[in-house]
């Protein structure tokens, strides 16, 4: 069905020019994506905005690569292919990353109840408008899960009189091969969006292939004082799972040398179908007072099979995620001062069946059938004050109640059951949290200003916390963050610098522990803490000349409890970018990324005793772009110095010095030619 959707919109978008010719000049449509509005540069946090410019002109092919480039921003890649398995990482959440940084599509929930990553594939780089980064706790405005921070993808959408469309072509090395299309219409009254992106790639590794197809569309009607709006999207994706690469120094194996493109699962796949449904309204009551309504579904079916030791098992899962969040929206003066208000309520009701057996052939008769619902309700409150021209003061609050139940059914007859499987016991769990922020900035000129704030975050236990995969559920009481947040900024004509630095405490994190049971299981563990520093600063010394470089440190460790002391696994202290742009002409424009990881703990190394660490490693990339009339071309050379690296390893807990790793793409280069209809 993707495949079809697909196909005519290309073919709709080859035709478009006669449509394009016509020139109209009306008022723009009003945009609502987001919850921060337009007093992002007052609030109190370390907030960045990557703008559509910045995204067209980097030389990152995927989001997390892009985000990653940001002070203080982790990225994974298990596959290193199209980012289709990446996770990002906001100070320092290691394995549990995703659980802990929360992602939006639009300021929609992508994280679902699992701790499956997003699949940033899915999503058009080319058609978001800008990225908002919000660092530390995002709670009251988007509610747990936002520890580390949030991030709010934000797509493009029609304005009034806007005629334009985009059609891209890519290939590369490994057989990738890439299409992109957006189209982009608006009328007085109407406007719609359209974006569809496939990707086919034969990946780094083997048994990497991709195939991801997929399309989205926004369509808005404008009225008096209000719009109604429609968001739609389908998606397809196929994933060859090429497994690890082992290193036993032991037996004197060393697979990131010999055999550093292979795969140690050739038969495992991964499989994901999912389309997405969203129908709002907003209205505008008087000057400053407005009210936006929505209701969201979501579907997921992920299909998986894996077959290793000589034990296969398959996995089909169906995630159903309902939701409804209408919000107030109040920007008045009272008591003499501006206040820019939000009220709102979260529902959010998640749905979640998988069938696990011993292949995709008998999921319709599984061995065990998992049924997992969580109803979450939720309330909150946040008020940004202009106390003076200079003085911004903000407060909020978030009151959430979640409700989870937990049903695995047993069939011992099933194919491939041994008739003596033990069923999970059904498990039911309520848990109301509250989240807060308080903060306030203060300009000390036009050009200088400082900010701190506090502030509380939650994260509640998933389906994969609680379930340990084999025959027993496990209750986790939720895991809550205070957060204190201090920095500073600075803003030349030529030079703009910011400096933050942060602390977090936290109690029960949700943390796997290898050595829980025979299998391992998720735990509450003892306090832990994050703390660090984020940098960053930008020079445009000539007009047609720019840099901009990050820096983070970051300490995440085991505070108290037998571990204390000890460092969380896959964090590396240091991290590092440095990005340059040159306009050299009219026509051409290079862009230049050089990036640093620092040396990191083994995944599964919580004690610190396993003698090394995932070593460290350097990026070099390059971006050549040239443009002409409409027509664009460009190259892309990732990693240009041919560094050999990891991003992920896990220890092994029984064999000295054994591990396994996921390696990074070596030296790796992209043509992409594209056009625009204006």
């Amino acid at each position: 069905m993707c495949t079809i959707i697909l196909q005519a919109f290309l073919c709709l978008l080859l035709f478009s020019n006669v449509v394009l010719a016509e020139n109209i000049k009306l008022d723009p449509l009003t945009v609502v994506s987001t919850r921060l509005d337009d007093e992002v540069a007052n609030a109190p946090k370390n907030i960045t905005i990557i703008t559509s410019e910045q995204i067209e002109a980097s030389p990152a092919k995927t989001i997390p690569e892009l985000l990653s480039l940001e002070a203080g921003i982790l990225s994974r890649s298990f596959f290193g292919n199209s980012a289709a398995r990446s996770t990002i990482d906001i100070r320092g959440f290691g394995a549990s990353s995703t659980q802990n940084t929360l992602i939006l599509l639009d300021g929609r929930r992508l994280n679902n109840i699992d701790q499956s990553s997003i699949n940033y594939a899915a999503i058009p780089i080319h058609n978001i408008e800008r990225i908002e980064i919000i660092r530390g706790s995002g709670g009251v405005l988007y509610g747990d899960g936002a520890v580390g921070g949030a991030i709010n993808i934000i797509t493009k959408r029609a304005q009034a009189g806007e005629k334009s469309g985009v059609a891209k072509v890519s290939y590369g090395s490994y057989k990738t091969s890439q299409a992109e299309a957006i189209l982009t219409l608006g009328t007085e009254k109407y406007g719609i969006n359209i974006a569809a992106n496939y990707i086919d790639s034969n990946g780094y590794r083997s048994n990497n292939e991709l195939k991801q197809e997929n399309i989205q569309t926004d369509i808005r009607r404008d009225f008096d004082r209000g719009e109604l709006f429609i968001k739609a999207g389908a998606s397809e994706q196929h994933l060859g799972l090429s497994g690890n690469r082992q290193v036993n120094p032991g037996a004197n194996v060393n697979l990131l040398v010999t055999d550093r493109q292979g795969a140690s699962t050739p038969k495992d796949f991964a499989k994901e179908d999912s389309y997405f449904l969203t129908l709002g309204s907003r209205q505008q009551f008087y000057k400053g007072v407005e009210a936006i309504i929505d209701f969201g579904y979501r579907f997921k079916n992920q299909k998986a099979f894996f077959d290793q030791s000589g034990f296969p098992s398959s996995l089909d899962s169906d995630f159903d995620t309902w939701s409804v969040t209408p919000r107030l929206s109040i920007d008045q003066t009272l008591v003499n001062l501006n206040h820019h208000i939000t009220f709102g309520a979260d529902v959010y009701y998640y749905n979640y069946d998988s069938n696990r057996s011993p292949t995709l052939a008998t999921s319709n008769n599984p061995i065990h059938k998992l049924g997992v619902d969580q109803k979450t309700y939720a309330l909150y409150f946040n008020d940004l004050i202009d106390i003076t021209n200079s003085t911004h003061f903000e407060l909020g609050a978030r009151i959430q109640h979640v409700n989870l139940n937990a049903v695995d059914k047993v069939n011992r007859a099933a194919p491939g059951a041994f008739g003596t499987e033990t069923k999970a016991t059904d498990k039911s769990q309520n848990n109301t949290e509250e989240m807060y922020n308080l903060g306030i900035r203060h300009e000390f000129t036009n050009n200088v200003s400082v900010y701190g704030n506090i502030g509380r975050s939650v994260r509640f236990a998933n389906v994969d916390d609680v379930y340990d995969g084999f025959s027993k559920f496990t209750l986790l009481n939720p895991q809550t963050a205070n957060h204190f947040d201090i920095g500073v900024s600075i803003n030349l004509e030529k030079v703009s610098a910011s400096v933050s630095s942060y602390y977090m405490d936290l109690e029960n994190e949700i943390h796997f522990n290898a050595a829980a049971s025979t299998f391992g299981t998720n735990v509450n563990l003892d306090p832990t803490k994050r703390e660090g520093i984020e940098t960053t600063i930008e020079l445009m010394p000539f007009t047609d000349f720019s840099i901009r470089g990050n820096y983070a440190y970051l300490v995440s460790e085991f505070d108290e409890g037998a571990l204390a002391g000890n460092e969380v696994p896959l964090i590396p202290k240091h991290t590092a970018s440095i990005s340059a742009n040159w306009n050299v002409n009219s026509v051409v424009t290079i862009a230049s990324i050089w990036r640093y990881v620092g040396e990191k703990r083994f995944d599964n190394d919580q004690n610190n005793n396993f003698g090394q660490k995932i070593p460290d490693y350097h990026m070099w990339d390059l971006k050549l772009n040239g443009h002409y009339h409409g027509w664009a071309t460009d190259v892309s050379l990732n990693n240009v110095l041919d560094e050999k690296a990891i991003d992920y390893a896990v220890r092994s807990t029984t064999t000295a010095g054994k591990y396994n790793a996921q390696p990074l793409p070596e030296r790796n280069i992209t043509l992409s030619v594209s056009y625009n209809f204006n």
